[in-house]
C-alpha cells in the first residue's frame, strides 16, 4: 500500500464517522468517541478514557465551535503520528 493509498484510507474513515450522525462535513464528540475506540483500540483498554477523549476534542477543536473539521483532524493525526515516532524511534 502506498503512502497516497494510505491517505486515501485516511480520508474515507474520516468521512465515514462523520457522517454518522446524517451531518457529513465534520465530526462531534460522540462520533470522535466512536472512531477513537474503534480506530485505536488502546485506547479502549485504558480507564481514564473518557478523559482522555475529552482533552483530545478539546485539543483537536482549534475553532471552539464544538466540532471537528477535516483540517483539524488532520492536523491532530499529524501531531499524533509525530509523537508515535518519538516514542517507536528514539
Amino acid at each position: 500500500m502506498t503512502l497516497q493509498d494510505q491517505m486515501i484510507e485516511m480520508i474515507k474513515v474520516y468521512k465515514h464517522y462523520a457522517a454518522a450522525d446524517g451531518i457529513q462535513g465534520s465530526l462531534s464528540k460522540d462520533e470522535l468517541a466512536t472512531l477513537a475506540s474503534e480506530q485505536f483500540p488502546a485506547l479502549c483498554q485504558n480507564q481514564k478514557k473518557a478523559d482522555i477523549l475529552k482533552g483530545i476534542f478539546g485539543e483537536m477543536d482549534m475553532d471552539g465551535d464544538n466540532k471537528i473539521s477535516f483540517k483539524e483532524f488532520v492536523i491532530f493525526i499529524g501531531c499524533l503520528t509525530i509523537a508515535l515516532q518519538e516514542s517507536l524511534c528514539p
